[in-house]
């Protein structure tokens, strides 16, 4: 998938995925289809989050591609504006960043 530093991934089995603690961001986060009721992994940085029943190799290999392309922008807080920016504008299944993790899913 193209992790520079697997030692850093850490996989979190949670029961739901956390949403952000500030109002607004988890209403955008929410209305952009980012994380609600379908969501089932999400990545921030080296943090893989999966809900309980959902880990497998498909899951995985997608979220471990967002962990590169969080390395590629060198932060959470650089990878972060362009993704949602990405989301907001051309949806979540046409987001470039989006389209590239389901390109290096393993079946």
């Amino acid at each position: 998938m193209g992790v520079s530093q697997p030692q850093h991934v850490r996989i979190e089995m949670v029961s739901s995925l956390p949403l952000p603690d500030d109002p607004a961001l988890r209403s955008a986060a929410l209305e952009a289809g980012l994380l609600g009721p379908g969501m089932i992994g999400l990545t921030l940085g080296h943090s893989i989050f999966i809900c309980h029943g959902h880990r497998d190799r498909r899951l995985v290999s997608h979220e471990l591609r967002h962990v590169h392309q969080y390395e590629q922008h060198g932060s959470i807080a650089a990878f972060l504006p362009v993704y949602l920016a990405q989301v907001v504008d051309l949806g979540y299944a046409n987001a470039p960043l989006e389209v590239d993790a389901r390109a290096h899913e393993i079946q």
